[in-house]
C-alpha cells in the first residue's frame, strides 16, 4: 500500500484549521471563566459548535491541559477530618447563633420578671398600708360604738357601713 504524504499546501491548511479550532476553544474557555463558571466539554461544544471527536485530538487535549479545564481541572479534595472540622465549625456557628437568641430571650424574661417583682413588692406595700388603715378604722369604729353605747344610744337603729 502506498501512503500519500500531504502536500505543503495541505499541511498549511490543516495547521490553519487547527489554529482556528484552538482559538475558538480558547475564546470559549475565557468566556466561561469570565462568567465564573466551570469549564466543561459540553459547554465548550455548545459555544464553539465543535464536535466531541475534535476534543479527543492531541492538540485540543494539550490546550485543555494548559488551561486546566475539563478532565484536567484541579479538583480540591478534602480529608474526612477537614470535612468533619468544617461541619463542626458550621454546627458551632449555628449553635452560637441559637445561643445568642436564647440569651436574648432569657434577658427579656429576666427583665419582665424584675418588673413583675417590683410590681408585686409595690402591691405588698400597698396591701400592708391598707391593712393597717383598715385596722385603725376598725378600732375607731369600735371606740365610737362603745362611746355611743355609753351615752345610751340605741345601736340597732344605726346603719352599719
Amino acid at each position: 500500500m502506498i501512503s500519500k504524504k500531504p502536500s505543503d499546501n495541505m499541511k498549511q491548511m490543516y495547521s490553519e484549521k487547527r489554529n482556528t479550532t484552538l482559538n475558538k476553544i480558547q475564546e470559549a474557555i475565557d468566556d466561561i471563566k469570565e462568567d465564573n463558571r466551570i469549564v466543561t466539554k459540553t459547554e465548550l461544544m455548545k459555544l464553539t459548535g465543535i464536535s466531541s471527536g475534535t476534543f479527543s485530538k492531541d492538540h485540543v487535549k494539550e490546550l485543555l491541559k494548559e488551561n486546566k479545564v475539563c478532565q484536567y481541572r484541579e479538583v480540591k479534595t478534602i480529608s474526612k477530618q477537614e470535612h468533619r472540622t468544617k461541619i463542626e465549625e458550621e454546627t458551632y456557628l449555628a449553635l452560637k447563633k441559637e445561643n445568642q437568641k436564647l440569651l436574648s430571650k432569657l434577658q427579656d424574661y429576666q427583665n419582665a420578671l424584675d418588673l413583675n417583682k417590683n410590681k408585686h413588692h409595690k402591691l405588698l406595700l400597698d396591701y400592708d398600708t391598707l391593712n393597717t388603715e383598715h385596722k385603725l378604722l376598725k378600732g375607731k369604729n369600735q371606740q365610737l360604738l362603745e362611746y355611743l353605747d355609753a351615752l345610751g344610744t340605741n345601736l340597732e337603729n344605726i346603719p352599719l357601713i
